[in-house]
């Protein structure tokens, strides 16, 4: 597990900034490893890799039962697109609900609270940056309920598709910001 993943706790939202998918998914799926082993809800959403790849990946480094936990609610795999816009355009009070059911929902059931790994690249890709950022500046830098996210984002994307202003307004509605400067 990578060093900045020993510092993480409750409550964090987590920017992340990856130059690769390799190192994308490699923290990903060591992240929520991590929480699994916790007794948390682990969530990942991506269109970058498909469902299948996922639960192969999960079940071969992992050596769980996949389909076990899934049918459990203990691992959600989703792609970008289910969680945050399934009506084709995304609404941020529908997916601020659908957090708080899910956070509920893993309490009740006696879990310790849930990790999200969100990859927003599908919200470049469908030209929802303006959406993406609105839904960000709604939510705190630091949760007051037992959630871990990261939202990952591609390097290629701030790089190229939005601005230093945009990209300043991310870092702070995050915490911490994990983000390389790159040329």
């Amino acid at each position: 597990m990578t060093q900045r993943l020993q510092t993480i706790e409750h409550g964090n939202h987590i920017i992340a900034v990856y130059p690769n998918k390799d190192e994308k998914f490699n923290e990903a799926f060591a992240f929520l490893k991590d929480g699994l082993q916790r007794n948390e809800v682990v969530i990942i959403t991506t269109t970058d890799l498909p469902k299948d790849e996922i639960r192969a990946r999960m079940r071969n480094e992992w050596e769980v039962d996949v389909t076990e936990l899934e049918s459990r609610g203990d691992i959600i795999i989703r792609t970008t697109e289910e969680m945050y816009f399934p009506d084709g355009i995304p609404n941020i009070q529908r997916t601020i609900a659908l957090w708080s059911t899910l956070v509920e929902n893993c309490l009740s059931k006696g879990k310790k609270g849930m990790r999200v790994f969100g990859d927003m690249t599908a919200f470049f890709k469908n030209g929802f940056i303006k959406e993406l950022l609105e839904y960000e500046s709604c939510l705190e830098q630091r949760f007051n309920f037992p959630a871990i996210g990261i939202c990952a984002y591609d390097s290629k994307d701030f790089n190229y598709n939005i601005t230093l202003e945009q990209i300043r307004q991310l870092q702070q509605h995050h915490n911490p910001v994990w983000m390389k400067v790159t040329d």
